[in-house]
């Protein structure tokens, strides 16, 4: 079948790197995430503890008591386990109507998400699941966690001068580079040896959101994987089975990853007129929204020693300055200028 669909999607010489990571992603027969939940080869936050949602409901929460907002929008909520805990959190934390709607292409994922989530349902939450970001003219508070990072992109070399596409070929039963000479484009920012990486879907989807929140109010909560100031470097990777490996070592059976580009959500932003917030890192946000509280709250509330250190190694890998507190970043843009003095600024 990967042959088949191999020989389907080369009807031509070479593809976009784009494209390559769309089919291997997204096909609907052999996608990625069509075909695995998440966790299955990497862990994301949500899934590590509780404590990363409720923290992320407690931030959303104290956003929608200020801007009077109850309508939710995740992009990207693979197994719903993030939805799931910023749900529990806000019922408990409120007694006010609440609209969460999930944005998944994956079908796969889709029923995954409503085994998840179908028991929150009540008079008082209601839960929806987009075909499209088709939206009501209202506000909402939108979020995501590593959305981006998954987004398919392009790469851009450039060399002696001269500017080069990189694209995929398939020649003698596997997948290989090609570089595609790429004439009438200047692209000065670029220096020698120096790669741009860019997201044309990624920057649709912005444009999108940004746009809303322009017109109707509300806000974005961006959560994901990269440095500050991102690199002009190729950051593409593939993890297949929690391991790191080239993307075309495993196609359709490995995540493609690569870093989110901060500094290009921020110029987003000042085009449409908004408020940036951040970006920050992961530690920073936890700790300002209470997670040393709530895991203290989790190990005095059980005997069980085992489930003790569990709690604290959980916390740990969360925070630490050499892992996942420093490796992802949040970024809040809005329209109203908020107090959130801990947001630094880029």
């Amino acid at each position: 079948m990967e042959e088949k669909k191999t020989k389907q999607i080369f009807k031509s010489d070479s593809i976009s790197l784009s494209r390559f990571i769309h089919k291997c992603l997204y096909d609907k027969e052999l996608g990625f995430y069509q075909n695995n939940k998440i966790g299955s080869h990497f862990t994301t936050s949500p899934e590590i503890s509780q404590a990363f949602g409720e923290c992320v409901a407690i931030f959303l929460f104290k956003i929608s008591s200020e801007l009077g907002i109850s309508k939710f929008l995740e992009l990207g909520p693979g197994n719903g386990t993030l939805m799931s805990d910023v749900i529990r959190t806000l019922s408990k934390l409120s007694k006010k109507e609440f609209v969460f709607s999930l944005y998944e292409k994956s079908s796969f994922l889709k029923k995954i998400q409503l085994k998840t989530l179908t028991r929150y349902e009540s008079k008082k939450i209601k839960i929806l699941s987009l075909q499209n970001l088709k939206l009501k003219k209202q506000p909402y508070l939108f979020f995501c966690n590593e959305f981006f990072d998954a987004l398919p992109i392009n790469q851009i070399e450039k060399n002696d001068n001269l500017l080069f596409e990189k694209r995929v070929q398939y020649k003698d039963g596997k997948f290989q580079w090609k570089k595609y000479l790429i004439k009438n484009k200047n692209l000065s920012f670029l220096s020698n040896g120096e790669t741009w990486e860019y997201s044309p879907l990624t920057n649709l989807y912005i444009k999108k959101i940004l746009n809303h929140i322009k017109e109707f109010g509300g806000g974005f909560l961006v959560i994901d994987y990269g440095p500050y100031i991102k690199k002009k470097i190729s950051t593409i990777q593939a993890i297949y089975k929690s391991k790191k490996c080239n993307i075309f070592d495993y196609p359709f059976f490995s995540d493609i990853t690569y870093h989110f580009d901060f500094l290009n959500l921020k110029e987003h932003s000042e085009k449409f007129n908004l408020k940036f917030h951040g970006p920050i890192n992961q530690r920073q946000f936890l700790y300002f929204n209470g997670i040393n509280e709530r895991i203290n709250s989790l190990i005095n509330h059980t005997q069980d020693n085992n489930v003790k250190i569990k709690l604290s190694k959980q916390f740990h890998r969360l925070t630490d300055p050499k892992g996942m507190g420093e490796l992802f970043k949040f970024v809040f843009i809005s329209k109203n200028d908020l107090n959130l003095s801990y947001f630094k600024k880029l």
